[in-house]
């Protein structure tokens, strides 16, 4: 799994990488800046399936109902800096609004940190110190 928080027009993740529910085998990014500009941080125990979501969201959009479902749970922050989540079902739900957002096996820590005033990086540091399937270096982008 990994950890993926947004706040104030940053996404971060952590980047260890698993074999499916085996030990971690390295590093990898969870976040992708899309074509049109937008944020978009995966996370899912499925080794593969973040890359395939992606693939599907470049095609649909947030807007439409996918033609399958996925076992993820993701954050997506348009360019317009409007907030869409998705968890397993057939689209996206948003736009959202609030001061941050997290998601992924470590989102109540991140989510924690965030109340306590932290940045989505720090949001994910603490994530990394509190949630076994978080860790590696934490990982950004910014709008």
């Amino acid at each position: 799994m990994t950890t993926i928080a947004y706040r104030a027009g940053v996404m971060a993740a952590d980047s260890r990488a698993y074999a499916g529910d085996k030990h971690p085998t390295g590093t990898k990014s969870k976040l992708r800046r899309l074509e049109d500009g937008s944020l978009l941080g995966v996370s899912s125990s499925t080794v593969g399936l973040p890359d395939s979501f992606r693939r599907a969201v470049e095609a649909v959009g947030v807007e439409q109902d996918f033609a399958e479902t996925f076992d993820v749970k993701a954050l997506l922050v348009k360019p317009d800096g409007s907030v869409w989540y998705y968890n397993g079902g057939p689209c996206f739900t948003g736009p959202l609004r609030a001061d941050f957002y997290s998601t992924g096996s470590g989102e109540a820590y991140a989510y924690a940190a965030m109340v306590m005033g932290a940045d989505a990086r720090r949001a994910i540091e603490v994530a990394i110190e509190c949630d076994a399937w978080t860790g590696g270096e934490v990982c950004y982008l910014a709008l």
